[in-house]
């Protein structure tokens, strides 16, 4: 029976070596299942339009910003069939974040970004998105 594991050699500089050592001890795992699990995260990331992807958009935005939260709501509902579920939370007294679930076309979750990042009063966009193999 052949061996799932392959075993490889990579050259890295001295100080990554130590924090990744620094990590592994602190995680108590090894090299390997954190290079592996590193590996694994960055193979995830999309990048091809037709990827299909589930995850996050996370948007900080002015509360006191007139009509924003309105316009948030048109561009959710233009986007209905991407959203999962949505989460709001008050920051401080002018800040909130609004966290939407998405799953769909990469490229359509990028149009939907896009509608949001350049409006008046958005502070942040950040995305966590991972190549799913299909939508179930």
């Amino acid at each position: 029976m052949a061996s799932r594991i392959v075993r490889t050699s990579i050259t890295l500089p001295k100080d990554l070596v130590r924090e990744l050592d620094k990590f592994v001890e602190s995680t108590r795992s090894d090299r390997s299942k954190i290079i592996h699990q590193a590996i694994r995260n960055f193979l995830s990331t999309p990048y091809k339009e037709d990827d299909i992807v589930a995850g996050s958009l996370m948007i900080v935005y002015d509360h006191d910003e007139h009509g924003l939260e309105e316009e948030l709501t048109d561009v959710q509902h233009r986007f209905i069939s991407l959203i999962v579920s949505n989460l709001h939370i008050h920051l401080d007294q002018h800040k909130c974040m609004l966290t939407i679930f998405v799953r769909g076309d990469f490229k359509n979750i990028q149009n939907m970004m896009n509608r949001i990042t350049g409006k008046r009063g958005i502070l942040m966009v950040k995305e966590s998105l991972v190549k799913i193999q299909e939508i179930c």
